[in-house]
Protein backbone atom coordinates (compact mmCIF):
# COMPACT_ATOMS: atom_id res chain seq x y z
CA UNK A 1 0.00 0.00 0.00
CA UNK A 2 2.89 2.54 0.74
CA UNK A 3 4.37 1.84 -2.38
CA UNK A 4 1.11 2.28 -4.39
CA UNK A 5 1.25 5.87 -2.75
CA UNK A 6 4.52 6.60 -4.34
CA UNK A 7 3.46 4.93 -7.49
CA UNK A 8 6.49 2.69 -7.96
CA UNK A 9 6.51 -1.17 -7.77
CA UNK A 10 6.77 -3.12 -4.92
CA UNK A 11 6.63 -7.00 -3.64
CA UNK A 12 6.41 -8.70 -0.43
CA UNK A 13 8.53 -11.75 0.30
CA UNK A 14 9.77 -14.40 2.35
CA UNK A 15 12.49 -12.98 4.27
CA UNK A 16 14.05 -15.86 5.72
CA UNK A 17 14.09 -17.65 1.60
CA UNK A 18 17.28 -16.51 0.69
CA UNK A 19 16.63 -17.18 -2.80
CA UNK A 20 12.91 -15.74 -3.22
CA UNK A 21 14.92 -12.61 -1.85
CA UNK A 22 17.54 -12.51 -4.55
CA UNK A 23 15.21 -13.40 -7.44
CA UNK A 24 12.71 -10.15 -6.13
CA UNK A 25 15.87 -8.03 -5.46
CA UNK A 26 17.39 -9.16 -8.57
CA UNK A 27 14.23 -8.07 -10.04
CA UNK A 28 14.55 -4.67 -8.53
CA UNK A 29 17.48 -4.14 -9.24
CA UNK A 30 17.54 -4.77 -13.36
CA UNK A 31 14.21 -2.34 -13.11
CA UNK A 32 16.18 0.23 -11.51
CA UNK A 33 19.32 -0.10 -14.02
CA UNK A 34 16.33 -0.63 -17.13
CA UNK A 35 15.28 3.36 -15.62
CA UNK A 36 12.70 1.50 -14.60
CA UNK A 37 12.39 3.29 -10.75
CA UNK A 38 12.92 2.01 -7.37
CA UNK A 39 11.14 -1.15 -5.93
CA UNK A 40 10.01 -1.66 -2.61
CA UNK A 41 10.59 -4.90 -0.68
CA UNK A 42 9.36 -5.65 2.20
CA UNK A 43 10.97 -9.13 3.31
CA UNK A 44 9.03 -10.45 5.96
CA UNK A 45 10.84 -12.02 9.22
CA UNK A 46 10.68 -12.56 12.52
CA UNK A 47 13.29 -11.54 15.01
CA UNK A 48 14.75 -13.53 17.55
CA UNK A 49 15.87 -12.08 20.15
CA UNK A 50 14.51 -8.65 22.15
CA UNK A 51 14.78 -5.17 21.48
CA UNK A 52 17.53 -4.96 23.88
CA UNK A 53 20.27 -7.45 25.25
CA UNK A 54 17.67 -7.03 28.34
CA UNK A 55 14.41 -7.95 26.86
CA UNK A 56 13.54 -11.09 28.01
CA UNK A 57 10.46 -11.24 25.90
CA UNK A 58 8.04 -11.98 28.30
CA UNK A 59 5.61 -10.99 25.55
CA UNK A 60 6.61 -13.50 23.27
CA UNK A 61 4.61 -17.23 22.97
CA UNK A 62 7.87 -19.62 23.42
CA UNK A 63 5.93 -21.47 20.38
CA UNK A 64 6.89 -18.31 18.71
CA UNK A 65 10.09 -18.06 19.03
CA UNK A 66 10.74 -21.65 18.67
CA UNK A 67 8.61 -21.49 15.19
CA UNK A 68 11.32 -18.37 13.98
CA UNK A 69 14.40 -20.01 15.35
CA UNK A 70 13.33 -23.37 13.36
CA UNK A 71 12.85 -20.84 10.13
CA UNK A 72 16.79 -20.29 9.96
CA UNK A 73 17.38 -18.60 6.97
CA UNK A 74 20.71 -19.74 6.24
CA UNK A 75 19.62 -23.18 7.30
CA UNK A 76 16.75 -23.45 4.94
CA UNK A 77 19.58 -21.80 1.84
CA UNK A 78 21.48 -24.56 2.79
CA UNK A 79 19.49 -27.40 2.43
CA UNK A 80 17.96 -26.07 -0.39
CA UNK A 81 21.62 -26.11 -1.67
CA UNK A 82 21.71 -29.43 -0.62
CA UNK A 83 19.02 -30.54 -2.86
CA UNK A 84 20.19 -29.37 -5.63
CA UNK A 85 23.49 -31.01 -5.62
CA UNK A 86 26.02 -29.07 -4.02
CA UNK A 87 28.19 -31.33 -1.30
CA UNK A 88 28.27 -30.75 2.55
CA UNK A 89 31.84 -30.33 1.46
CA UNK A 90 31.61 -27.41 -0.43
CA UNK A 91 29.51 -25.66 1.81
CA UNK A 92 31.98 -26.53 4.29
CA UNK A 93 34.96 -25.12 2.00
CA UNK A 94 32.41 -22.03 1.30
CA UNK A 95 31.83 -21.60 4.95
CA UNK A 96 35.45 -21.89 6.21
CA UNK A 97 37.03 -18.59 5.66
CA UNK A 98 33.80 -16.90 6.80
CA UNK A 99 34.29 -18.71 9.64
CA UNK A 100 37.45 -17.77 10.70
CA UNK A 101 36.83 -14.33 9.72
CA UNK A 102 34.15 -14.18 12.23
CA UNK A 103 36.22 -15.92 14.97
CA UNK A 104 38.71 -13.24 14.33
CA UNK A 105 35.97 -10.71 14.85
CA UNK A 106 34.95 -11.83 18.00
CA UNK A 107 38.50 -12.46 19.67
CA UNK A 108 39.07 -8.47 18.85
CA UNK A 109 35.78 -7.18 20.14
CA UNK A 110 35.62 -9.54 23.25
CA UNK A 111 39.63 -8.22 23.72
CA UNK A 112 38.69 -4.16 22.98
CA UNK A 113 37.65 -1.79 25.83
CA UNK A 114 34.50 -1.12 26.77
CA UNK A 115 33.69 2.22 25.28
CA UNK A 116 33.43 5.21 27.16
CA UNK A 117 30.17 6.21 28.78
CA UNK A 118 31.07 9.51 28.20
CA UNK A 119 30.36 8.52 24.37
CA UNK A 120 27.13 7.06 24.62
CA UNK A 121 25.64 10.12 23.01
CA UNK A 122 27.91 10.72 20.35
CA UNK A 123 26.58 10.89 16.79
CA UNK A 124 22.65 10.57 18.03
CA UNK A 125 21.97 14.39 17.24
CA UNK A 126 22.76 16.75 14.38
CA UNK A 127 26.08 19.02 15.15
CA UNK A 128 24.27 22.03 14.69
CA UNK A 129 20.89 23.79 16.03
CA UNK A 130 18.00 24.51 13.55
CA UNK A 131 16.25 27.49 13.27
CA UNK A 132 12.58 27.43 13.36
Amino acid sequence: MRAQGYDIPSAIVDGNDAGAVYLEAKSAVERARSGGGPTLIEAKTTRWRGHHEADNQSYRQKEELQKALSNDCVVRWRQALLERGITKEKLDEIDAPIIAELKVAIEFAEQSPLPDPANARSDIFTPFEMEL
